[in-house]
């Protein structure tokens, strides 16, 4: 009797699921006004692990393309944005997606993000890590707290 409860015990520990290595915490995106085709979404991911995470894929069920970009405003005033090949989390290392830096860009938008509601996302890493996220939808003129002194640098000559 002694071993079937030994190999039950260690079959249910089996089937646990792994505990997440990737965190996201603090999402949300901007509510748009009825006709627009983008809307931009933010979040601070942390990689809690003892290995690097590469971002294979980002996927929603409100566009058929989410993608990373990174913006910025130069001296004179003048935004730019382009997008972001790719995002890898290091050992112990944080990534804040925010407003004029890196963020997530909803494409090709059937419906208004309204505000209260809620947009889910999918980050899917290398090693079948998959983190799904549920961005609250804020008032166009919200503002996020400020970024945290210790996160990752979103030059992305570095990414």
């Amino acid at each position: 009797m002694k071993k079937a409860n030994s190999f039950l015990v260690a079959s249910l520990l089996l089937a646990l699921p792994a505990s997440a290595e990737i965190v996201a915490t603090d999402g949300w995106v901007r509510a748009t006004v009825p006709g627009t085709k983008v809307g931009a979404g933010y979040v601070t991911l942390r990689n809690s692990g003892s290995e690097t995470h590469k971002l294979l894929s980002l996927t929603s069920p409100v566009t058929d393309q989410v993608t990373l970009h990174m913006s910025s405003v130069d001296s004179n005033g003048v935004a730019r944005m382009w997008p972001v090949a790719s995002l890898s989390l290091k050992a112990g290392e944080q990534v804040r997606l925010e407003p004029n830096a890196m963020h997530l860009m909803f494409m090709d938008l059937t419906a208004p993000f309204v505000v209260g509601a809620r947009v889910p996302v999918t980050f899917r890493f290398e090693g079948n890590e998959t983190v799904i996220v549920n961005l609250e939808v804020k008032p166009l003129d919200y503002a996020a707290k400020p970024a945290a002194m210790n996160h990752k640098s979103m030059d992305p000559s570095k990414h």
